[in-house]
């Protein structure tokens, strides 16, 4: 479980985002430019340096300038490499600590919302288990595949660190999933470590093998154009 002591206070910041599933050990770019959330920031940057994650629930669009709902499970993360931008704007990169459980919910004067939060501990794993250590390099190899099936030709391509905790491997390619938001929010709800990568790895796997047959396909039709 992370160390509480990151957010002593026990209230943390809730920066709720329409496609947006932070995990933890994974790092979120953000570009931030609303008023709120500015100030959300400017006042998170000078209290324990955190902000949380979470998913707005469907029919968000309805009230987006309100308070809309958002998933009751999110991501605490800490900011790293704050930018300050002309006309009061932000760039920040949001690096994930620890997930959480979101309690009582009441409105700053800058708009924004905080939450008292819970700590939702990760399910340990035996990183030597061998079968933790095949379904660790199953997975980031399936993740490689797909992101480089991904990536314009020319671009970089992902390389296999298999010195990453499975924690890692596993959360960061359920970062990377392109599905709807909604199945990336149902594996953060997992509990179970081993569980949500078993879910992930097939997710990812059924998503990769779509990819290759469309590709596969495309490049059949272009193979039977007549060229005069």
């Amino acid at each position: 479980m992370v160390d509480p002591i990151c957010c002593r206070s026990g209230v943390v910041p809730v920066f709720p985002l329409p496609s947006v599933v932070l995990f933890p050990r994974t790092v979120l770019p953000l570009h931030v430019f609303e008023p709120r959330y500015r100030a959300l920031v400017r006042d998170a940057v000078e209290e324990e340096g955190v902000i949380a994650i979470s998913l707005l629930l469907p029919g968000w669009e309805s009230n987006y300038g309100g308070d809309p709902p958002f998933h009751e499970i999110g991501t605490v993360g800490r900011i790293e490499g704050l930018e300050p931008l002309p006309n009061g704007l932000f760039n920040l990169r949001l690096v994930g600590l620890g997930r959480v459980s979101f309690g009582e919910i009441e409105t700053k004067r800058g708009g924004y919302r905080i939450a008292r939060i819970r700590w939702l501990g990760e399910t340990p794993v035996d990183e030597g288990d061998p079968g933790i250590v095949s379904a660790k390099l199953d997975l980031l190899a399936s993740h490689a595949c797909l992101m480089n099936e991904l990536v314009l030709e020319g671009g970089p391509s992902t390389v296999v660190d298999e010195h990453v905790s499975f924690e890692t491997a596993v959360n960061g390619a359920c970062a990377n999933l392109p599905v709807e938001p909604r199945l990336r929010q149902r594996l953060l709800e997992e509990n179970h470590l081993v569980e949500r990568q078993r879910r992930g790895t097939a997710i990812l796997n059924e998503v990769l093998e779509r990819v290759l047959r469309l590709k596969a396909t495309r490049a059949q039709e272009d193979g039977g154009i007549e060229i005069h």
